[in-house]
Parts: structure tokens; sequence; C-alpha cells
């Protein structure tokens, strides 16, 4: 089983629909995929059509008490998007009291031993704060992928997000970066194009790798998620669902 976070800390680059896209991408290709929604946005749980009422959520995980016997398997809900592990509202504004108990942080990965045979990737969608919840999926993950928008800002901003992951290999030798994604590229946009140049340079001076895949601006991908509908159910033509699909076939060259 491959672990797999989308995380970066900056918001608005794409990084639930890069969640949502491997996922189903993955799902085309027969793979076994889970997908965790770590964010109390919860908009992955809304695109998967998952439900927050009457389901075990991630929530009610980290508030088990030793008297609650549902195990992370039973959280598992069989969405029309696909197997998620939902998320809910609830978690926002409360991060620090799970922060405050270190031993917290291994709670998701000593949880996904229970699945190991269940599936052959588990995708993480993270909040766009380097905080618990970030954590707890990069402690439980093998590899991380980072989508960035084509600004200046984003590139500066990769700094952080790479020192996070550092400290993060103390607790979790064997988690790599992936790989770094330009995410919303429209090639018509001139500093779009200088940043695709010069990221792989940024990505040898700084050391992080870079997938040669772009992800293309598309107005389908949030018409998709407004209908709350796999992009590649419902727009298989669409330029984005190329370029996820191509995307895949670079991390299944990865792992």
């Amino acid at each position: 089983m491959t672990v797999i976070t989308i995380a970066n800390q900056k918001g608005g680059v794409g990084k639930t629909t890069t969640a949502l896209c491997i996922a189903e991408q993955l799902q085309k290709k027969k793979k076994r995929v889970l997908l965790i929604d770590m964010d109390p946005q919860c908009n992955a749980t809304t695109t998967y059509q998952a439900q927050i009422e009457d389901e075990y959520t991630m929530y009610d995980y980290l508030n088990r008490s030793k008297e609650d016997t549902f195990t992370f398997r039973d959280m598992i809900q069989h969405a029309p998007g696909g197997d998620i592990v939902a998320n809910d509202y609830k978690l926002a504004g409360v991060e620090a009291q799970y922060a405050a108990d270190w031993d917290n942080v291994f709670v998701i990965k000593h949880a996904l031993e229970e699945i190991t045979d269940d599936y052959d990737f588990v995708i993480f969608d993270t909040p766009p704060t380097l905080g618990f919840y970030m954590k707890s999926a990069l402690i439980a993950s093998d590899g991380v992928i980072i989508p960035i928008k084509a600004e200046k800002y984003a590139v500066d901003g990769l700094g952080n997000i790479l020192d996070s992951i550092e400290r993060s290999k103390e607790f979790n030798p064997r988690l790599q970066v992936y790989g770094v994604v330009l995410t919303v590229f429209d090639k018509r946009n001139g500093l779009d194009v200088e940043i695709e140049r010069i990221l792989p340079e940024s990505g040898e001076q700084i050391g992080f790798p870079v997938f040669k895949t772009v992800i293309r601006v598309c107005q389908q991908i949030k018409d998709a998620q407004n209908g709350q509908q796999r992009l590649i159910d419902a727009y298989p033509k669409a330029r984005a669902t190329e370029d996820y699909r191509k995307l895949v076939n670079e991390i299944l060259r990865k792992v």
C-alpha cells in the first residue's frame, strides 16, 4: 500500500482537485484507492457525496474514548466518488487541542496498519496550514506531492512545506517528495511560461523534483465539482482530465 499526501501551505493551488483527480485516475487503472479527507473544509468529502451525519468521520476518530469500539475500517464510506474517510466541519478551530499531545500525530499512521491489505493507494487531502492535520498525514505517508500555481510567491513559499517535510522525516524516515506539480497553468500567460521554465532549475538548487506534467487551467474542473461529479466521468476529454492521466503515469513510475 502506497500512501501519498497532497500538501501545500498555500490555499488556492488546486490541492483538493489534485487529490480528487489522482484518486479517480488511479481508480480508472483498477487500483484500490482510499481518499482520506484531513481538511476541516470538507471539500473532498462534499465532492465524493460522503455523509457526515450518522457516519463515523475523522472527528469521531480523533475524539475516541476507551469505551468506543469502532475501528478505522468502520469509518470508510463507499461513496459515489469512491472509498473515503470523511471529515467533519467540527474539526475546524480545535486543532490545537490535538497538537497539545505529540503522540496524537501518530494516531493516523497506526490506524492505516489496519487496512494495509485493503488498498493499493491511500491519498490524503490536507488543509493549507502546516499544523497537526498535515503533520499527521506526513508521518503516515510514503511520499508527498506539492501542487503550486505559477506565482513567484508560490515558488518562494516552497521552502516552508519542504522544511515541514524534513522535520517529519525525523519520525517517518521513508517520507520523500515525489514532486512539485504546476497547476492552473495558462500557456497564454507569460509569467506561467516563465515559472514553468525556471521551476526545474529551482528544484535542482533547493532539492525537490518537478513533475514534467503541468495541469492546464480548465473550467470543467469547477463544473464537475459543482455538480459533485468526478472529472473523469463528467468531462473525459477535458484538458485537465488528460493532464491528470499523464501525472498519474508519472507517479506510478516513481512509487
